[in-house]
């Protein structure tokens, strides 16, 4: 199992993976309204202004990469 990991079709479930976690995060913020707290990842931003879809445009499998 360990020779999947990072292969296309791991790193492409990863992203539906994301996008469905962002979905199920803005449908809770939109009924209970927005907590302030800042990204763990990001410090310098607030965790609802880091773009997923930036980082997953940034982020992608390279075919040459480990």
């Amino acid at each position: 199992m360990v020779h999947l990991l990072g292969s296309k079709a791991c790193i492409d479930s990863l992203r539906v993976d994301i996008d469905d976690l962002e979905s199920v995060i803005h449908d809770i913020v939109g009924k209970t309204g927005s907590i302030k707290c800042h990204s763990w990842k990001f410090p310098d931003k607030i965790a609802t202004d880091v773009d997923i879809n930036e980082l997953l445009q940034r982020y992608q499998h390279g075919k040459h990469e480990v």
